[in-house]
Parts: structure tokens; C-alpha cells; sequence
């Protein structure tokens, strides 16, 4: 389908209708070629994603924060929850409704795109973003030691009513020390050729794909500081990722778990809620994390309760959790005061 892709990029031309038709541009910053945005990968409050038009007529798409690169196709499937690799023609589907071509989509929808020559196949790809090696996670986790035996990490939990100890009964959350040396970081351990000790992003948690497995971890900032308070590991993949508690990733392995979940937003509010309720599975979303493989991995006739934020990006996130489950389960919608 590279014509058909082809022609879906070229038609997606113009970066700033195209940040409209997501919903980025809301607090977006004006540049010559485009938008500076709020990145879809990674939280942030400042924006630090560029969206341009490229030499080539294209969109083109980087993260200053995280290091997300891509095009058109690459943001559309970030912002909708959709594997690139896995659900291409999905990402098409979408692309084309976006850019109005209603006759490609048209043929993506009947099937009929077998249209591109044979050679096509052949061209050049942007290299696939993997998530970090699984020895070099394995490494800094085993690093890292409790909340509670570090000042400022503790100091930070407490400042947000939460009890270190319980975050670490529940190993929620490690946190590597200050002087930790800068060898013993993985290259990826980085924000903007700052390692994660540098810019204080020394508390870690988990984050597993719809499969329960380890993917890659958050680094949440302690103290002040510039930077986003949270972060992905640099150029590697981030998106497709969830935050989950012990039960959590049971749930998502397809192992014996209650069937009362609670689906929350971001990492403060999925430590609030694990602690909470350390008998229920808890999913954290984060941008660019749900979509429909979460949803088979909940069993059919389960209660999920979804408490992401009392905003528009908290409603979003709900709104696409709750069509991929409508059929599957019983799903309510609480609004919780959000937090920073």
C-alpha cells in the first residue's frame, strides 16, 4: 500500500489542519512551518512537539522532549491509539478520512488498494522504534532502591499525601540515588543530552503493553526543575504502553483476576488509586496508550470504573476506552479532581 500511503502523505500537507483534525492544537505555539504542540507521546505542560512541513512537502513530526519522530501517518497513529506496524491500513483509513479523499478511502474500506507497483515494496523505510532492551531496563530497575529510604523522593510522595511505605509495599515505584554515576544509566536515560540524574527524573515505574509484558519505564522528575515532570526513555517507542498494579498486569497476562477494574490517568493518580485499592486491577493511561488489544483483554461482563481527569483530554481518553468496551462490560465514568 506505499501509493496509497504516498498519496495520503502528500494530501496531509498542511501541519496545522492536520494538528486541528487531532485536537493539538490547543495551547500549540505558532512557528514559520508550523506548530510546536503539546506531544502526544509523552506528558507534558509545556509544548516541545514541532510539527512542520518538510523540504519534501510532508509533514514531519519531532519531539524536542522525548525525541518522537515521524510524519503524518506516525502522529495519527500515536493520537489514535493505533500499532503503525499491526494496523496500517487502519492508520490509512484514518489519514484519508482526515485529508478528504474519499475515493482512497473509499478503497481502503472495500479492500481495493492492490493498485501500486510491485517495486514500491522496496522503498526505503523509516527504521522501527523499539522499546529499550529488556537487560538494560532489568539493570536500572534492580538498581534503584524503596521510595521511603530516599529525602527528596519521600519527600516529594509526602507532599502529595502519599505514604512512601505504601508505595513501596506495593513496589510501585523505585527510585535510583542522587549519586548514582553517570555510567551506570543506560544512553536512553536522557532528556535533551541531560541523563535522568541530571535533570532529577530519578523515580521509575512500570509500564506493560496489552500483553502484560515489561516494556519500558516512566521517569518522574523529583523536585523542581524545566523539564517535564515525566518522561519517556529518549528515541525509543513510547506510545501503546499502560501503567498497571500487581493485579493489573495479572489481568492483562489473562491470569485469575477480579473483574472490577479501575482505569485511572497518569502516574500520580494510578499510585493514588493502587494504594487505594490494592485488591483491584488499576490501569494507568497515559497519551498515545489505549487502544483495542486493553480492551480484549478484559473479560467479558467486568465492571470498569474510568476516573481520568475532569478536563478535555480526560474526557477523550474516556471516550475511547469506553467505545472500545461498550459491548464488553459495564462501564462507569467518575471525574476525579486531577492531579499535577
Amino acid at each position: 500500500m506505499s501509493n496509497v500511503a504516498r498519496e495520503i502523505r502528500q494530501a496531509l500537507s498542511d501541519p496545522r489542519a492536520l494538528c486541528r483534525a487531532l485536537e493539538l492544537d490547543k495551547g500549540a505555539k505558532r512557528q514559520t512551518a508550523g506548530l510546536t504542540v503539546l506531544c502526544p507521546v509523552h506528558a507534558e505542560r509545556t509544548p516541545s512537539c514541532s510539527v512542520t512541513r518538510g523540504d519534501g512537502g510532508t509533514v514531519r513530526v519531532r519531539c524536542f522532549g522525548c525525541d518522537f519522530t515521524g510524519d503524518a501517518l506516525t502522529l495519527i497513529a500515536v493520537v489514535r491509539g493505533l500499532d503503525l506496524g499491526a494496523r496500517f491500513r487502519d492508520v490509512l483509513v484514518e489519514g484519508a478520512r482526515i485529508a478528504g479523499l474519499h475515493r482512497v478511502l473509499a478503497e481502503l474500506e472495500s479492500g481495493a488498494t492492490d493498485r501500486e507497483p510491485r517495486a514500491a515494496e522496496n522503498a526505503p523505510r523509516e527504521p522501527e522504534r523499539t522499546y529499550p532492551p529488556a537487560d538494560e531496563l532489568a539493570a536500572l530497575w534492580g538498581s534503584c532502591g524503596p521510595v521511603a529510604d530516599d529525602p527528596g523522593a519521600s519527600g516529594a510522595m509526602v507532599a502529595r499525601r502519599i505514604d512512601p511505605l505504601d508505595v513501596d509495599a506495593q513496589r510501585l515505584l523505585r527510585c535510583f540515588q542522587v549519586g548514582i554515576a553517570h555510567d551506570r544509566l543506560p544512553r536512553w536515560a536522557a532528556y535533551q543530552g541531560q541523563t535522568w540524574r541530571d535533570t532529577g527524573h530519578r523515580l521509575l515505574v512500570k509500564v506493560y503493553d496489552h500483553e502484560g509484558v515489561w516494556r519500558s519505564v516512566r521517569a518522574w522528575r523529583v523536585g523542581d526543575g524545566s523539564s517535564p515532570k515525566r518522561l519517556p526513555p529518549a528515541g525509543h517507542k513510547a506510545a501503546g504502553l499502560v501503567l498497571a498494579n500487581r493485579l493489573g498486569a495479572r489481568l492483562l497476562r489473562g491470569e485469575p483476576a477480579p473483574r472490577r477494574i479501575v482505569i485511572v490517568e497518569g502516574e500520580p493518580d494510578y499510585v493514588v488509586r493502587s494504594i487505594a485499592s490494592p485488591d483491584l486491577p488499576v490501569i494507568g493511561v497515559l497519551s498515545g496508550s489505549w487502544h483495542a488489544g486493553y480492551a480484549e483483554r478484559i473479560p467479558w461482563g467486568s465492571e470498569v470504573v474510568i476516573r481520568t481527569h475532569n478536563d478535555a483530554a480526560g474526557d477523550k481518553y474516556a471516550a475511547q476506552i469506553l467505545a472500545t468496551l461498550r459491548e464488553r462490560a459495564q462501564v462507569y465514568r467518575t471525574k476525579p479532581a486531577e492531579v499535577a
